[in-house]
């Protein structure tokens, strides 16, 4: 009994379930953390540079960039205080969940996967529902994977014979789907900057 007393005076206390008392957990978090707002302030910076993006967030996220700059006084050519400037971008991380085809700054009450994300409270992305939804922003990051996924499609279904009506129609809608994002990106007309 005297044993256990003395020893558990040196005890460290039960970490709550799911976590180590190493705290990996954490380290692993905090890198998280870090990654997404170096990637934001990447996509900053490539905004700010004139870099091209679409998608249903793009007005919004534009929308903060444009803030941000006006008040960092942040024009092309300038140089703002980059601890200033990942300081104003933090907030975007917390809805921020990077993909393939394009990012989704996740907002539940508008988010076309929100029924099934429920359960899960984050983004599901789906390929063929992040394209079209209105949380979903991409920009040149996202080029060479779009136009990857185009062809890989196109490669995939060229010789394609006697596929059910609905199946040919839903493959064509998508490959057009695909083009119109590289279009958006890369076409001079289609600019949202």
């Amino acid at each position: 009994m005297r044993i256990r007393q003395v020893l558990g005076q040196f005890q460290y206390p039960t970490p709550p379930l799911g976590t180590s008392a190493s705290g990996f957990a954490d380290e692993v978090a905090a890198d998280k953390a870090v990654a997404r707002l170096d990637y934001v302030e990447d996509l900053y910076h490539d905004w700010n540079e004139g870099g091209r993006s679409s998608g249903g967030a793009d007005k919004r996220v534009e929308a903060e960039f444009d803030r941000i700059r006006a008040e960092l006084g942040d024009l092309p050519g300038a140089v703002a205080s980059p601890e200033r400037l990942r300081t104003m971008l933090r907030h975007l991380t917390r809805t921020l969940h990077p993909g393939a085809l394009n990012d989704c700054f996740h907002h539940a009450e508008t988010a076309v996967c929100g029924k099934r994300a429920k359960t899960i409270r984050q983004p599901l992305p789906m390929l063929n529902m992040c394209v079209t939804c209105p949380n979903s922003r991409r920009s040149a990051v996202h080029l060479p994977r779009i136009q990857l996924t185009r062809d890989l499609a196109r490669e995939e279904f060229k010789d394609a014979r006697d596929l059910p009506h609905f199946q040919e129609i839903a493959i064509r809608e998508y490959q057009t789907t695909l083009d119109s994002l590289v279009a958006e990106l890369t076409d001079e007309e289609g600019s949202n900057q």
